[in-house]
């Protein structure tokens, strides 16, 4: 079984790598970002991806027309 977590897309990117890292070292497997308007979630995964070690990350919603 994997836990996880929704990750806050919102606002700072450098915020949610912090939040990130601190749900991986408590043992969350699994980060989603979701896309909103103005909140592009494929730029945020790269980040995260380059910020975390072990997480496995996630798109929860993505727009055909992205």
């Amino acid at each position: 079984m994997k836990l996880s977590m929704t990750l806050n897309y919102s606002g700072d990117p450098r915020a949610a790598a912090e939040e990130a890292a601190d749900l991986e070292r408590a043992g969350i497997d699994v980060g989603w970002v979701a896309e909103l308007y103005s909140f592009d979630a494929v730029s945020i995964l790269g980040y995260l991806a380059a910020k975390t070690e072990t997480m496995e990350l996630g798109s929860a919603i993505l727009p055909i027309y992205s």
